[in-house]
């Protein structure tokens, strides 16, 4: 004959039932209170950085290579890699600063270039500036910068432009050497 264990039930010690949140008010915000983000068109001095997943090949069919934080390359040499410039109207480039790596032997070409946006024209885009990235290695890791500080029209953004940044000459020329941007810094004021 087996002998059946009894078992007992426990008292469950029941708390308080849980209190009632409180309803959250809801914010009053008046129209006159709402304010733009002040991002690009404070008035005064200001730093842009434009990181080099801005940057894709000129022509989409070449492609690239992104190195994650050193930066990113056309996939073919001497190609190019081009971003939309984002300044607003009105705002006046005081310097550039290009953030590169190149450990070859040859120039990499730095441009800021304009082009009408209501109409063609005959000779193409305008160069708001040129300079040359040089060759160069630096400890520890060969990263060096290009200080850029002369503009077409004193560095102003017009109106009825589009603006963009060319980096000419990207790529890995060969096994040993390479060419490659980091991103760049914009020193900029608006003027509204």
């Amino acid at each position: 004959m087996a002998l059946k264990k009894k078992t007992s039930k426990k008292a469950v010690k029941k708390g308080p039932p849980p209190k009632a949140a409180a309803p959250k008010k809801a914010l009053k915000v008046s129209p006159k209170g709402l304010k733009p983000a002040p991002i690009l068109r404070d008035k005064g001095s200001h730093v842009l950085y434009v990181d080099s997943r801005f940057f894709f090949p000129a022509e989409s069919s070449l492609g690239f290579i992104d190195h994650f934080q050193e930066g990113r390359q056309t996939l073919v040499p001497g190609t190019a890699l081009v971003a939309a410039l984002p300044l607003p109207v009105n705002a006046v480039m005081k310097s550039v600063t290009v953030y590169y790596k190149n450990t070859s032997a040859e120039d990499m070409q730095f441009f800021i270039l304009k082009k009408s946006i209501d109409h063609h024209c005959p000779s193409g885009e305008v160069e708001v500036t040129i300079d040359f990235l040089p060759p160069a290695t630096l400890p520890p890791d060969d990263f060096v910068s290009k200080f850029i500080d002369h503009f077409d029209a004193g560095g102003l953004i017009k109106d009825k432009y589009l603006y963009f940044i060319e980096v000419y000459g990207t790529g890995k020329p060969s096994d040993k050497d390479v060419r490659l941007l980091r991103g760049i810094s914009i020193d900029y004021t608006y003027i509204g």
